[in-house]
């Protein structure tokens, strides 16, 4: 059964921040692109969550990549996968690991 999949107020903000980073830098159509791959990603996260990795089973969290430079964490209750935030792997890990 195929659950719902939320965003945190921290996923929304760094998702639109990636959109309006690859319009200005890149162009609408990468842009659209990297909409497209995340809606992918989100249909099959909401399938099955479980062909993610953890990266750290106690507090069970697990990732997903969306492009080479975008990963998703995420966490999965009974009902719903909560994705906590979208990651920029360029960005400095040491910010990641205040998140999660």
């Amino acid at each position: 059964m195929a659950k719902e999949v939320v965003l945190s107020p921290l996923a929304i903000i760094n998702y639109e921040n990636i959109i309006n980073y690859l319009t200005v830098k890149w162009g609408t159509t990468v842009a659209n692109n990297f909409v497209e791959r995340f809606q992918i990603v989100i249909e099959l996260l909401s399938d099955d969550s479980n062909i993610y990795s953890f990266i750290d089973k106690n507090k069970k969290i697990q990732k997903c990549v969306v492009t080479k430079h975008n990963v998703l964490y995420f966490r999965k209750t009974k009902d719903i996968v909560k994705i906590i935030t979208v990651f920029d792997t360029r960005q400095n890990p040491d910010k990641l690991k205040s998140i999660i």
